[in-house]
């Protein structure tokens, strides 16, 4: 299987691009001066058992990349009597950000069925000025399902050392308390690198890493139901699907007067 590799590289005032995959297909979408938005389409029905996806990113000094997912990712399994059975698939992402790049990554939900597995990485390097915002949705098991097996880390590092680790090891058939307990969907926004940082979203928990960054989570049972469901991302700020729609036109009446309130201050979790 040929790997997804999505590079950009500054060149002049624009870029160069270098986009190939076969599970993954990198498609260009727009290039604008050192900006580049490109779409990640699945060149087939994934993931099988024993499907390994890996991606390399690679984003140049000064370069932005908008990266969103077009269709979400499906963990299959097969029955028991099939050879292939109990084999897991594999999705991993490395990123490499050189001095002052910009990665955003909207990703959309990974559902892991019944009967799949998947072992996931994602792992991000940040040298100085760099930052990095990504969704990612985590979802145990299609409607009326339990969920299969998922272990999954994320790693993202700078020049001074660990920013995040983290490791998710669980099973939907033997929820732990502590862990997800009873929620079936983990879906998180991180933010990493120079001056990162994430607001409060009402619904969601904000973690605020030791430095560089922060985590926005939910915990619940569906992931239309997440108040990140539908979120914008920019520059570092995450928009709710509710605030980002416009306000519907309010009738004209000659005694009534409006205004816009401000938006409430964002709280900050201890």
């Amino acid at each position: 299987m040929i790997p997804t590799v999505v590079e950009i590289r500054p060149r002049g005032e624009g870029v160069t691009c270098s986009l190939e995959g076969d599970l993954v297909v990198p498609r260009l979408i727009r290039r604008r001066g050192r900006s580049v938005d490109v779409a990640l389409v699945a060149g087939r029905a994934m993931l099988l058992p024993g499907d390994e996806v890996r991606i390399r990113i690679l984003v140049g000094a000064g370069c932005a990349l908008s990266l969103v997912d077009i269709g979400g990712l499906v963990v299959y399994g097969r029955s028991d009597d099939d050879a292939h059975a109990d084999r897991e698939s594999q999705w991993h992402a490395h990123a490499d950000l050189a001095a002052d790049a910009r990665l955003t990554w909207l990703g959309l939900p990974t559902v892991i069925t019944a009967a799949g597995t998947l072992v996931r990485s994602l792992t991000i390097a940040l040298a100085p000025g760099a930052t990095a915002t990504l969704r990612e949705t985590l979802v145990l098991g299609r409607s009326g399902e339990r969920g299969g097996r998922l272990h999954s880390d994320t790693d993202v590092t700078d020049a001074a050392g660990p920013i995040l680790r983290e490791t998710l090891a669980i099973r939907g058939d033997e929820p732990v308390v502590g862990i997800l307990g009873s929620a079936r969907v983990m879906d998180s926004v991180v933010a990493v690198g120079a001056d990162a940082g994430l607001d409060a979203v009402p619904g969601t928990t904000l973690l605020d890493l030791d430095r560089s960054g922060a985590v926005l989570r939910y915990l619940g049972d569906a992931a239309h139901d997440s108040p990140l469901s539908g979120s914008i991302l920019a520059d570092g700020r995450v928009t709710p699907a509710a605030a980002a729609r416009p306000a519907s036109p309010q009738p004209h009446s000659s005694h009534v007067a409006t205004e816009a309130l401000p938006l409430p201050s964002p709280s900050q979790t201890p």
